[in-house]
């Protein structure tokens, strides 16, 4: 998918999210949230991505990398990522959600398309990040 070009781009440099987001000039900052997960905020030139430091690592990472997607995607939207207690979950969400997994699989994610897809349409961080995992096939241990 021509929207997910930059994504398998950055993907090639084989770094997480979060080194990716700081290479191009993103701050990143690890804050008690209590229930959202991530937020992405522009502020005139400066962009940072807020992640919730009570996350699994893994999970920061894939928040992480649905927040970079917002800035890349929808470059002109401040977006809370809120996967749980909300009741709005759209398109720009479900595209954020997409370009995280793509940014961590690279060429992978092709291979996996539909099963991303209906992943990624899902408001289930964990369900999320395990996907991650199991298709990228890790040696550690599931996340």
């Amino acid at each position: 998918m021509a929207l997910y070009k930059e994504a398998r781009i950055l993907a090639k440099s084989g770094k997480k999210p979060s080194t990716i987001a700081r290479d191009i000039g993103i701050k990143i900052l690890y804050v008690p949230f209590q229930k959202i997960k991530g937020l992405a905020l522009s502020l005139g030139n400066n962009k940072m991505i807020f992640i919730n430091d009570g996350l699994p690592e893994a999970e920061q990472e894939f928040v992480c990398g649905h927040e970079l997607g917002h800035f890349l995607l929808h470059p002109s939207t401040n977006f809370l990522f809120i996967l749980q207690n909300t009741f709005y979950y759209g398109k720009h969400e479900y595209q954020a959600n997409y370009f995280s997994f793509v940014l961590q699989l690279g060429e992978r994610a092709e291979e996996y398309s539909n099963l991303i897809s209906e992943a990624a349409s899902s408001n289930d961080l964990q369900r999320l990040t395990r996907l991650v995992w199991e298709l990228s096939e890790k040696e550690d241990d599931i996340p």
